[in-house]
């Protein structure tokens, strides 16, 4: 999935251009502020665009480039819903439904092999049985598809229970399968339902610390029947791109279509002119885990093409980057569409005694695969008085110098700084690198990722993308004497000091059915693989996985580590790294800006 800092700063340029092209229309211009969940429109969310960007139809990386001819369509998130079932939650649940929605997923669940007859032998058990249990609670679902999302693509979704049901809580549930639909509210305060565009599925995750003692019942409940599913959306098919002229002319269109196509060599082309306005723009392979990477080269790619302009223009790039008000993202992201033949003027500015030219000449050469140029970045990375540490730990992410920046990497596992420990993990993840070791923990419960690397150690907890957990550091341990109780009673951990193991008590949603004592490891890999597995086993002393929710898992790794009863700090992914551990120090221009 795309980096977080360079989606929003793609995001934000495109926004900014994208005002830059719409000056001077009036009411009837195409920039709106008002919700459409249409998929034709784009609407520019809150903090889109930064007027802190200055300047940017004066500069060079913006004259006479694709961008300056019109604006992309399809650059929001889509916001889709749907109908559900959660089911494993003890009598949690409900039966309550209204009619048309308990026919409508009656008749989803029928389709599904589960429940369709095989041959003469019937289906164990019926949608109508499920839906009259107390195991399972109808629920909305709701979520928004990422803007220029893939097919298959993932995304978080949230659900609850539906208003009016006797539903008491969706913890440790887990989604059946749903389609989930584009929706327009209609006059009647009704919704509208269109084609399917995702599917939903996956366990839910209710935050275990919403709740506190100071909130009454009725809220703490009300905290319970609301959850997320990490992940679980997955798109259909691919979100329509397109870009827009301006001012229509078949012309132009063609030249456009001529330039990406050229640039970006694709069977079938990575654009297409439908009309003298529309150019349907296709993300190529190559691209699709970072589609706004694309989408901002395509809009910075320049139509002349007398001889010698890019040459020109590439110096003229070159005088802009050494000012410190310049637009330095669009400029490299410029450079980066003339491709190979800036190098050389890039490389000169390798050594530059301004920090902002330096950096920014630096990325376009990594990403137009300078080997040189990843060791300037890197400096940026390893540097704790950078002020582009964070996103240059982003750039090397991306790099195809997969080796050598997988190197600076793994160094920044121990550095001092847990925001960079976390960040060069997250960087290292999608690389399957060899100093994170995943296992599956439960068939369908989460990851658990060991971290090998020098530095306290370190418990992170993921809250979006997917269910996993990460344990950094080495010799983790859940210390004695120990004991501990989660504020749901479901799991019990205790350990006198001269114990050799430790002794877990389960407690079961279902039927409050107590398991016998079991003993568990200190080590901490294993304990969270046992109490997050599959039940096994035949008889007491040999039962291995206890089954709990992740939710529960999490709550009882941050209480463990809070007392000190594990030997590492409790980190739950937050929205951003400044929301986790405050802001970094600038000496500089923000990181932000790329």
């Amino acid at each position: 999935m795309p980096h977080r800092r360079f989606e929003h700063m793609l995001l934000r340029h495109l926004g900014v251009l994208l005002l830059v092209c719409m000056t001077g229309c009036g009411d009837g211009g195409f920039l709106k502020f008002n919700w459409d969940f249409s998929e034709e429109k784009l609407d520019v969310e809150e903090g889109f665009v930064d007027a802190n960007v200055e300047g940017i139809s004066d500069s060079k990386a913006y004259q006479d480039t694709i961008a300056q001819q019109g604006y992309v369509e399809g650059l929001r998130k889509m916001r889709v819903r749907g109908y559900g079932l959660v089911a494993g939650l003890g009598t949690t649940g409900s039966a309550e439904c209204p009619k048309n929605i308990r026919s409508r997923l009656i008749q989803e669940m029928y389709k599904r092999p589960e429940f369709s007859r095989q041959g003469l032998k019937p289906a164990l058990v019926t949608p109508e049985q499920v839906l009259r249990s107390l195991d399972t609670a109808v629920v909305v679902i709701e979520g928004e598809i990422p803007a220029a999302a893939q097919e298959g693509d993932p995304f978080d979704l949230t659900v609850r229970a539906l208003a009016g049901t006797q539903t008491t809580s969706i913890a440790g549930g887990s989604l059946y399968t749903a389609d989930l639909f584009v929706y327009r509210e209609n006059a009647a305060g009704g919704a509208v339902e269109g084609r399917a565009l995702a599917t939903a599925s996956g366990p839910v995750f209710v935050n275990p610390f919403a709740s506190s003692e100071d909130e009454t019942e009725r809220q703490a409940t009300s905290m319970e029947r609301q959850g997320v599913v990490l992940g679980g959306g997955k798109t259909i098919s691919p979100r329509r791109i397109r870009f827009v002229l301006t001012t229509p002319s078949y012309r132009r269109a063609r030249l456009i279509t001529d330039t990406a196509n050229a640039r970006f060599p694709a069977r079938g082309g990575v654009a297409k002119a439908e009309s003298p306005s529309n150019i349907t723009i296709r993300i190529p392979r190559a691209y699709e885990n970072d589609p706004f990477h694309f989408l901002a080269l395509f809009r910075h790619l320049y139509l002349p093409k007398q001889p010698g302009f890019l040459e020109s223009r590439t110096q003229d790039l070159a005088k802009e980057i050494l000012e410190p008000k310049a637009p330095h993202a669009d400029i490299a992201i410029a450079w980066e569409g003339i491709g190979r033949t800036v190098l050389p003027t890039a490389q000169k500015l390798y050594t530059d005694e301004r920090i902002h030219a330096r950096f920014y000449a630096a990325i376009t050469g990594m990403r137009l695969d300078d080997g040189l140029a990843v060791d300037v970045v890197a400096e940026f990375a390893l540097n704790p008085e950078s002020p582009y540490r964070l996103t240059a730990i982003d750039e090397l992410r991306n790099a195809n110098d997969s080796y050598r920046t997988s190197v600076v990497l793994r160094r920044l596992l121990s550095d001092k700084d847990p925001r960079i420990r976390i960040e060069a993990y997250e960087a290292l993840l999608p690389r399957n690198d060899e100093m994170i070791r995943t296992a599956k923990v439960g068939r369908n419960n989460f990851m658990l990722d060991k971290v090998d690397s020098p530095g306290p150690n370190l418990v992170y907890v993921r809250r979006s993308g997917d269910q996993r957990i990460a344990l950094l550091g080495s010799g983790m341990f859940c210390i004695p004497p120990v004991f501990y109780q989660d504020p749901k009673n479901l799991i019990t951990i205790n350990a006198e000091e001269d114990d050799r193991k430790l002794t877990l008590i389960r407690r079961t949603r279902f039927n409050d059915r107590i398991s016998p004592p079991l003993p568990a490891d200190f080590e901490l890999g294993q304990l969270i693989d046992m109490l997050g597995d599959d039940p096994t086993g035949t008889s007491d002393d040999s039962i291995h996985g206890l089954a709990l929710d992740y939710a529960t898992i999490t709550r009882t790794l941050h209480d463990l580590c809070e007392t000190g009863g594990i030997n590492a700090k409790f980190m739950l992914q937050r929205h951003s790294t400044t929301e986790m551990f405050g802001p970094m120090s600038s000496g500089g221009r923000s990181e932000s800006d790329l």
